[in-house]
């Protein structure tokens, strides 16, 4: 019932986990960062293309916008790029020079190995590997990447491993950067998130420590014109929460799901870009500026092992 197949993008290979019977199929990037480039699911016969990914070479390697990036080993700002972990200063490189931040972690781009690929009666996997051997000054710490991406009769799921192979303790996060799509622009969408909870921050979008209540989308709220680049703090409770997406007018809804509680994904992000045509949500295991704020930091002993899952379905 599921195969996979490999294509070309330019200089990469990408790989299409098919339903042979739904034709559902999840694309992704291996040699940049486990990107996820494309995403289609089926409602009641019909199959819904909800990932506005990067469709050529160059907008891949430009990387405006992060689309379908995997955000390790932190999502979101480090102020100027700085932070102190165990009584030492680091400094990470700058990428978005217009806040001088470091944005979105520094594996985006990498090359991770596939060690393989797995058809059963009800899914389809695909494991791929990555190595980070001390490769940036500013973060000089040994990890162990492993991602499992899975194709099920329920959707698009995401198994995130990362062992601590430095014989120190460690910081790390991660994230996930998906921009969900329908058709158009996102004003006549519908969204509900499932925390009130807004993340304050300040002119260049870093968080103030303060925490307000923002009720209008705790039930499915008309987008319109509201602009969105905020984060949320979710229950830290062990479970599942989800995020809908609901396209009333072709009668289906994006659910993003999130496992939460200790060492999971307790933060969602969301930001829509200039262009309007698709809204980024995007499950955090941390705030932004965690390696400094320490909201949400992961701290890994050698050794030591963060494991988690999110992922999609509709309905």
């Amino acid at each position: 019932m599921f195969k996979v197949q490999k294509m070309q993008i330019g200089k990469f290979t990408k790989l299409k986990l098919i339903n042979l019977k739904t034709h559902e199929y999840v694309t992704i990037i291996p040699q940049f960062g486990a990107n996820i480039n494309e995403l289609v699911l089926n409602k009641n016969g019909r199959n819904f293309s909800i990932i506005d990914g990067d469709r050529s070479l160059t907008s891949l390697i430009n990387n405006k916008w992060f689309k379908g990036a995997k955000l390790i080993p932190f999502p979101n700002r480090i102020n100027n790029g700085k932070y102190f972990f165990d009584k030492k200063k680091y400094q990470l490189p700058i990428n978005f020079l217009s806040q001088n931040h470091a944005i979105h972690g520094l594996l985006y781009n990498k090359n991770f190995e596939l060690e393989k690929t797995v058809s059963k009666k009800v899914s389809i996997y695909a494991d791929l590997k990555y190595f980070y051997e001390q490769e940036i000054p500013g973060y000089p710490f040994h990890l162990q990447i492993k991602i499992r991406f899975f194709l099920t009769n329920k959707g698009f799921k995401c198994k995130t491993v990362i062992k601590n192979l430095s014989n120190v303790m460690i910081p790390i996060g991660d994230g996930w950067h998906p921009y969900f799509k329908t058709s158009g622009k996102v004003e006549n969408l519908w969204l509900k998130l499932p925390t009130n909870r807004k993340i304050e921050v300040n002119k260049r979008m870093i968080p103030t420590g303060k925490k307000t209540l923002c009720n209008k989308f705790s039930a499915l709220s008309k987008i319109e014109k509201h602009q969105f680049d905020t984060g949320f703090a979710l229950s830290k409770k062990r479970g599942i929460m989800s995020t809908e997406l609901q396209d009333k007018e072709k009668n289906y809804s994006i659910i993003l799901w999130q496992e939460t509680g200790k060492m999971k994904y307790n933060y969602l992000q969301v930001f829509i870009p200039p262009s309007r045509n698709s809204i980024a949500l995007e499950p955090m295991t941390c705030n932004t500026n965690a390696f400094n704020n320490k909201d949400g930091l992961i701290t890994l002993k050698p050794n030591q092992i963060f494991k988690a899952c999110y992922g999609v379905y509709i309905k």
